[in-house]
């Protein structure tokens, strides 16, 4: 019986946050189509063919998805990286990439969370507020601790770790903005190839099949210079 019952509560509570998934992409689209302050909750319920009552269920206000999009956007994404982070069965490189898929994939699969939470942060109750500014230094500070260990460990180019990972990221969010994936295969193109920029951008290149070393790096670094001067 006790097994039945925790089966039960397992299911119920998976259907609940599919449910709570489907609210939350119906209702940021209606905000970015209409607008937060003109959008209602029975506008939200229409979009997710539900009745006002059965919304009233998963949510009390648009304030409560606020909030939620707090916890799945910013404080979710905080807690993998941070966990992330500290894995020792992995190597920075495996690390950056595993990062950048997970950023990359919830911004293109996503994408009204995220720009409506980036434009609502002034909109936040106090506590959602704070919990989203905690979470996005957490998440910064994670992807800076992952660039020093692989900047240490040789696999990383030597660049001010901080300016790096807001670059990566500013690269990962912007994927929020324009992507307009059709289905699932283009969203793995999309990652597969932001994936890749990120490895570029940061990854000592190999030579031969074993990573550069100094010297190889210098020598990349004057034949990018030649090149680069005819063109100024």
């Amino acid at each position: 019986m006790a097994t039945a019952e925790r089966t039960g509560r397992a299911s119920g509570q998976r259907r609940r946050d599919l449910v709570i998934g489907d609210v939350l992409d119906a209702a940021t689209d209606l905000f970015a189509v209409k607008g937060y302050d003109a959008t209602s909750l029975q506008d939200i319920a229409d979009a997710v063919g539900v009745s006002r009552p059965a919304l009233y269920h998963y949510i009390s206000s648009k304030e409560d998805l606020l909030v939620m999009l707090v916890e799945r956007v910013s404080q979710a994404l905080a807690d993998v990286f941070a966990e992330l982070s500290a894995r020792a069965d992995l190597e920075p490189t495996e690390k950056l990439t595993i990062l950048t898929e997970q950023l990359v994939r919830q911004r293109a699969e996503h994408p009204s969370q995220f720009r409506i939470l980036d434009r609502s942060e002034m909109m936040l109750p106090k506590a959602a507020g704070e919990d989203h500014a905690a979470a996005r230094r957490r998440v910064l500070r994670e992807v800076v601790a992952i660039i020093e260990e692989g900047i240490k460990a040789g696999q990383f180019t030597p660049v001010d770790p901080r300016t790096a990972a807001l670059s990566l990221l500013g690269m990962c969010n912007w994927v929020a903005w324009w992507a307009k994936p059709a289905d699932g295969v283009e969203v793995q193109a999309i990652v597969d190839t932001v994936s890749a920029l990120a490895r570029q951008m940061l990854c000592v290149p190999e030579v031969d099949g074993a990573v550069a070393g100094p010297a190889d790096l210098l020598a990349e670094i004057r034949s990018r210079l030649d090149r680069l001067e005819p063109l100024i």
